[in-house]
Protein backbone atom coordinates (compact mmCIF):
# COMPACT_ATOMS: atom_id res chain seq x y z
CA UNK A 1 0.00 0.00 0.00
CA UNK A 2 1.49 3.94 -0.92
CA UNK A 3 0.11 6.61 0.96
CA UNK A 4 2.08 10.10 1.11
CA UNK A 5 0.40 12.87 2.63
CA UNK A 6 2.92 16.86 2.58
CA UNK A 7 1.82 18.55 5.19
CA UNK A 8 1.88 22.45 4.68
CA UNK A 9 3.61 24.18 7.55
CA UNK A 10 3.40 27.93 8.13
CA UNK A 11 5.63 30.44 9.70
CA UNK A 12 4.01 29.48 13.39
CA UNK A 13 4.09 26.05 13.21
CA UNK A 14 8.00 26.71 12.42
CA UNK A 15 8.24 28.87 15.63
CA UNK A 16 7.64 26.05 17.40
CA UNK A 17 10.67 24.81 16.97
CA UNK A 18 9.56 21.44 15.29
CA UNK A 19 7.36 20.45 12.97
CA UNK A 20 6.34 17.66 10.16
CA UNK A 21 6.66 18.45 6.61
CA UNK A 22 4.65 15.29 5.68
CA UNK A 23 4.83 10.96 6.27
CA UNK A 24 4.00 8.14 4.16
CA UNK A 25 4.75 4.27 2.93
CA UNK A 26 5.55 3.05 0.34
CA UNK A 27 5.93 -0.82 -1.08
CA UNK A 28 8.24 -1.60 -4.51
CA UNK A 29 7.79 -4.88 -5.37
CA UNK A 30 10.68 -6.90 -7.05
CA UNK A 31 11.66 -5.44 -10.46
CA UNK A 32 9.55 -2.20 -9.69
CA UNK A 33 10.75 0.94 -10.84
CA UNK A 34 11.60 3.11 -7.97
CA UNK A 35 10.20 5.59 -6.49
CA UNK A 36 7.24 6.26 -7.54
CA UNK A 37 6.45 8.85 -10.09
CA UNK A 38 3.71 10.41 -7.91
CA UNK A 39 5.69 12.27 -5.06
CA UNK A 40 6.19 15.87 -5.58
CA UNK A 41 8.81 17.49 -7.58
CA UNK A 42 10.49 18.43 -4.12
CA UNK A 43 10.50 15.00 -2.93
CA UNK A 44 10.94 12.76 -6.18
CA UNK A 45 14.96 11.86 -7.40
CA UNK A 46 16.40 9.43 -9.76
CA UNK A 47 19.23 6.77 -8.85
CA UNK A 48 21.76 8.99 -11.24
CA UNK A 49 20.61 12.06 -9.35
CA UNK A 50 20.17 11.73 -5.97
CA UNK A 51 18.33 14.04 -3.56
CA UNK A 52 19.15 16.92 -1.33
CA UNK A 53 16.35 17.94 1.04
CA UNK A 54 15.88 21.36 0.82
CA UNK A 55 15.72 23.81 2.93
CA UNK A 56 16.12 22.74 7.12
CA UNK A 57 14.52 19.49 6.32
CA UNK A 58 15.51 16.26 7.70
CA UNK A 59 13.47 12.69 6.70
CA UNK A 60 13.14 9.54 9.30
CA UNK A 61 13.06 6.67 6.81
CA UNK A 62 12.26 3.08 7.98
CA UNK A 63 12.51 -0.07 6.14
CA UNK A 64 9.86 -2.62 7.14
CA UNK A 65 10.65 -5.52 4.47
CA UNK A 66 13.08 -6.20 2.12
CA UNK A 67 16.48 -4.98 1.14
CA UNK A 68 18.13 -2.28 -0.71
CA UNK A 69 21.55 -0.24 -0.65
CA UNK A 70 21.76 3.93 0.59
CA UNK A 71 24.43 6.08 -0.80
CA UNK A 72 25.73 9.55 1.00
CA UNK A 73 29.03 9.39 -1.45
CA UNK A 74 28.36 8.30 -4.77
CA UNK A 75 29.92 4.55 -5.32
CA UNK A 76 29.98 4.00 -1.28
CA UNK A 77 27.40 1.51 -0.80
CA UNK A 78 26.07 1.10 2.52
CA UNK A 79 23.37 -2.37 2.63
CA UNK A 80 19.89 -1.97 4.45
CA UNK A 81 17.48 -4.30 5.51
CA UNK A 82 14.17 -4.69 7.45
CA UNK A 83 14.90 -2.54 10.34
CA UNK A 84 17.49 -0.15 8.90
CA UNK A 85 16.23 3.20 10.21
CA UNK A 86 18.11 6.28 8.33
CA UNK A 87 18.12 10.13 9.58
CA UNK A 88 18.35 12.11 6.49
CA UNK A 89 20.02 15.54 7.07
CA UNK A 90 19.20 18.37 5.70
CA UNK A 91 21.81 19.59 2.86
CA UNK A 92 22.96 15.73 2.92
CA UNK A 93 22.52 14.13 -0.80
CA UNK A 94 21.97 10.87 -1.10
CA UNK A 95 20.00 8.17 -3.04
CA UNK A 96 18.77 4.71 -2.05
CA UNK A 97 16.83 2.14 -4.10
CA UNK A 98 15.53 -1.22 -2.95
CA UNK A 99 16.98 -4.87 -4.51
CA UNK A 100 15.53 -4.85 -7.85
CA UNK A 101 15.21 -8.85 -6.38
CA UNK A 102 13.70 -8.63 -3.04
CA UNK A 103 11.72 -4.93 -3.08
CA UNK A 104 11.40 -3.30 -0.18
CA UNK A 105 8.35 -1.95 1.98
CA UNK A 106 9.57 1.62 3.79
CA UNK A 107 8.10 3.93 6.10
CA UNK A 108 9.16 7.62 6.19
CA UNK A 109 8.11 11.27 8.41
CA UNK A 110 9.47 14.70 7.16
CA UNK A 111 10.69 16.79 10.01
CA UNK A 112 12.09 20.34 10.22
CA UNK A 113 12.59 23.64 12.87
CA UNK A 114 15.43 24.62 14.64
CA UNK A 115 14.75 22.46 17.51
CA UNK A 116 16.12 19.30 15.47
CA UNK A 117 19.74 20.13 15.34
CA UNK A 118 19.59 19.63 19.18
CA UNK A 119 17.69 16.53 18.89
CA UNK A 120 19.87 15.19 16.07
CA UNK A 121 23.33 16.13 17.65
CA UNK A 122 25.95 13.98 19.88
CA UNK A 123 25.40 12.15 22.12
CA UNK A 124 21.98 11.15 21.67
CA UNK A 125 22.85 10.43 17.65
CA UNK A 126 25.87 9.70 16.19
CA UNK A 127 27.45 12.10 13.11
CA UNK A 128 26.27 11.32 9.92
CA UNK A 129 25.95 9.11 8.06
CA UNK A 130 23.27 8.01 10.25
CA UNK A 131 22.17 4.43 9.61
CA UNK A 132 20.85 2.47 12.54
CA UNK A 133 19.21 -0.84 13.62
CA UNK A 134 15.81 -1.39 15.21
CA UNK A 135 14.27 -4.78 14.65
CA UNK A 136 11.03 -4.69 13.05
CA UNK A 137 7.97 -5.99 14.65
CA UNK A 138 7.84 -4.00 17.83
CA UNK A 139 7.13 -0.93 20.01
CA UNK A 140 8.81 1.21 17.26
CA UNK A 141 7.33 0.40 14.46
CA UNK A 142 4.00 0.27 15.80
CA UNK A 143 4.36 3.48 17.06
CA UNK A 144 5.99 4.90 13.73
CA UNK A 145 2.98 3.24 11.87
CA UNK A 146 0.48 4.95 14.11
CA UNK A 147 2.13 8.36 13.32
CA UNK A 148 2.13 8.12 10.46
CA UNK A 149 -1.80 7.02 9.82
CA UNK A 150 -2.08 10.31 12.45
CA UNK A 151 -0.35 12.76 10.18
CA UNK A 152 -2.71 11.41 7.39
CA UNK A 153 -5.84 12.00 9.58
CA UNK A 154 -4.67 15.31 11.59
CA UNK A 155 -1.79 17.54 9.61
CA UNK A 156 -3.79 20.53 9.29
CA UNK A 157 -5.79 20.20 12.87
CA UNK A 158 -3.01 18.91 15.32
CA UNK A 159 0.15 20.47 14.00
CA UNK A 160 1.33 20.66 17.87
CA UNK A 161 0.21 17.73 19.09
CA UNK A 162 1.63 15.64 15.92
CA UNK A 163 5.13 16.99 16.75
CA UNK A 164 5.11 16.09 20.13
CA UNK A 165 3.93 12.72 19.01
CA UNK A 166 7.43 13.14 16.77
CA UNK A 167 9.18 13.58 19.49
CA UNK A 168 8.42 10.74 21.78
CA UNK A 169 9.28 8.92 18.77
CA UNK A 170 12.55 9.75 18.56
CA UNK A 171 12.87 9.50 22.13
CA UNK A 172 12.02 5.66 21.20
CA UNK A 173 15.12 5.76 18.65
CA UNK A 174 17.58 7.04 21.39
CA UNK A 175 16.17 4.53 24.08
CA UNK A 176 16.78 1.53 21.63
CA UNK A 177 19.40 1.98 19.72
CA UNK A 178 23.50 1.66 20.41
CA UNK A 179 24.23 5.00 21.19
CA UNK A 180 23.24 5.51 24.73
CA UNK A 181 22.70 1.40 25.17
CA UNK A 182 25.72 1.03 26.91
CA UNK A 183 24.91 2.84 29.62
CA UNK A 184 21.03 2.21 29.85
CA UNK A 185 22.58 -1.31 30.51
CA UNK A 186 24.20 -0.27 33.63
CA UNK A 187 21.28 1.42 35.47
CA UNK A 188 20.07 -1.72 37.15
CA UNK A 189 23.77 -1.58 38.97
CA UNK A 190 23.34 2.35 39.08
CA UNK A 191 19.89 1.94 41.20
CA UNK A 192 21.83 -0.87 43.26
CA UNK A 193 24.70 1.36 44.04
CA UNK A 194 22.32 3.96 44.99
CA UNK A 195 20.35 1.64 47.21
CA UNK A 196 23.78 0.84 49.18
CA UNK A 197 24.66 4.49 49.91
CA UNK A 198 21.58 5.11 51.47
CA UNK A 199 21.72 2.60 53.50
CA UNK A 200 25.37 3.51 54.63
CA UNK A 201 25.00 7.10 54.41
CA UNK A 202 27.53 7.75 57.23
CA UNK A 203 30.51 5.92 56.02
CA UNK A 204 33.21 6.39 54.41
CA UNK A 205 32.79 4.55 51.24
CA UNK A 206 35.22 2.88 48.59
CA UNK A 207 32.87 3.89 45.67
CA UNK A 208 35.60 1.81 43.57
CA UNK A 209 35.10 -1.14 45.29
CA UNK A 210 31.65 -0.99 44.75
CA UNK A 211 31.74 -0.40 41.01
CA UNK A 212 33.95 -3.59 40.96
CA UNK A 213 31.07 -5.47 42.70
CA UNK A 214 28.59 -4.47 40.18
CA UNK A 215 30.96 -5.15 37.17
CA UNK A 216 32.36 -2.02 36.48
CA UNK A 217 35.46 0.01 36.21
CA UNK A 218 35.90 2.73 38.21
CA UNK A 219 36.06 5.21 35.47
CA UNK A 220 32.95 3.95 33.43
CA UNK A 221 30.86 4.22 36.96
CA UNK A 222 31.74 7.41 37.25
CA UNK A 223 30.89 8.69 34.22
CA UNK A 224 27.57 5.96 33.98
CA UNK A 225 26.22 7.23 37.54
CA UNK A 226 26.69 10.70 36.56
CA UNK A 227 24.75 10.24 33.52
CA UNK A 228 21.56 8.47 35.46
CA UNK A 229 21.55 10.95 38.91
CA UNK A 230 23.16 14.33 37.78
CA UNK A 231 26.14 13.81 40.43
CA UNK A 232 29.20 12.37 40.63
CA UNK A 233 29.12 9.17 43.51
CA UNK A 234 30.41 11.42 46.25
CA UNK A 235 28.13 14.21 45.75
CA UNK A 236 25.34 11.95 45.45
CA UNK A 237 25.68 10.58 49.21
CA UNK A 238 26.43 14.75 50.23
CA UNK A 239 22.93 15.74 48.92
CA UNK A 240 21.86 12.28 50.67
CA UNK A 241 23.29 13.70 53.99
CA UNK A 242 21.82 16.91 53.76
CA UNK A 243 18.77 15.66 53.11
CA UNK A 244 18.36 13.19 55.77
CA UNK A 245 19.88 16.03 58.51
CA UNK A 246 17.12 18.20 57.35
CA UNK A 247 14.66 15.68 58.10
CA UNK A 248 16.04 15.23 61.85
CA UNK A 249 16.36 19.10 61.89
CA UNK A 250 12.72 19.39 61.22
CA UNK A 251 11.52 16.37 63.05
CA UNK A 252 13.42 15.88 66.27
CA UNK A 253 14.53 18.12 69.36
CA UNK A 254 18.13 16.85 69.23
CA UNK A 255 21.50 18.83 68.83
CA UNK A 256 23.03 19.85 65.67
CA UNK A 257 26.13 18.26 66.53
CA UNK A 258 24.84 14.80 67.46
CA UNK A 259 22.96 14.92 63.76
CA UNK A 260 26.28 16.21 61.95
CA UNK A 261 28.25 12.96 63.33
CA UNK A 262 24.96 10.70 62.61
CA UNK A 263 24.89 12.08 59.17
CA UNK A 264 28.21 11.38 58.50
CA UNK A 265 29.94 14.74 59.22
CA UNK A 266 32.66 14.84 61.54
CA UNK A 267 33.11 18.54 62.37
CA UNK A 268 29.92 20.04 63.10
CA UNK A 269 31.28 23.71 61.62
CA UNK A 270 32.14 21.54 58.38
CA UNK A 271 28.46 20.26 58.26
CA UNK A 272 26.69 23.91 59.02
CA UNK A 273 29.01 24.73 56.01
CA UNK A 274 27.99 22.61 53.82
CA UNK A 275 24.65 22.51 54.72
CA UNK A 276 24.35 26.18 53.73
CA UNK A 277 25.96 25.81 50.62
CA UNK A 278 23.52 23.02 49.42
CA UNK A 279 20.65 24.90 51.20
CA UNK A 280 21.23 28.46 50.91
CA UNK A 281 20.42 28.28 55.27
CA UNK A 282 21.92 27.09 58.27
CA UNK A 283 20.58 24.16 60.54
CA UNK A 284 19.71 26.35 63.12
CA UNK A 285 17.59 28.60 60.36
CA UNK A 286 16.16 25.33 58.73
CA UNK A 287 14.71 23.90 62.39
CA UNK A 288 13.38 26.84 63.39
CA UNK A 289 11.71 27.72 59.85
CA UNK A 290 9.75 24.82 61.08
CA UNK A 291 8.97 26.25 64.85
CA UNK A 292 7.83 29.25 63.53
CA UNK A 293 5.66 27.78 61.22
CA UNK A 294 3.87 25.34 64.42
CA UNK A 295 3.23 28.41 66.31
CA UNK A 296 1.22 30.02 63.66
Amino acid sequence: MNQTVYCDPNPLHSSFGLYLTGAGMETARPHEAYPHTYHSSEYYFTWENGRTLSGDENQLLYILEGEGVLEFVRGKRIRLSAGSLVILHADEWHRYRPNARTGWREAYVGFAGDFCKKILAAPFFPPPPTVLDIPTGGRFEQDLLTLIDKVHAESTTAPYSLAGDFMSLLGSVIEQTSTLRGEHAHNGAIRAIQLHIGHHLAETLDFAAIARQHGLSYALFRKVFRSYTGLAPLEYQLALRVRRAASLLKSTDRPIADIARDVGFRSPWYFSRYFRKATGISPAECRSSVRNLRKA
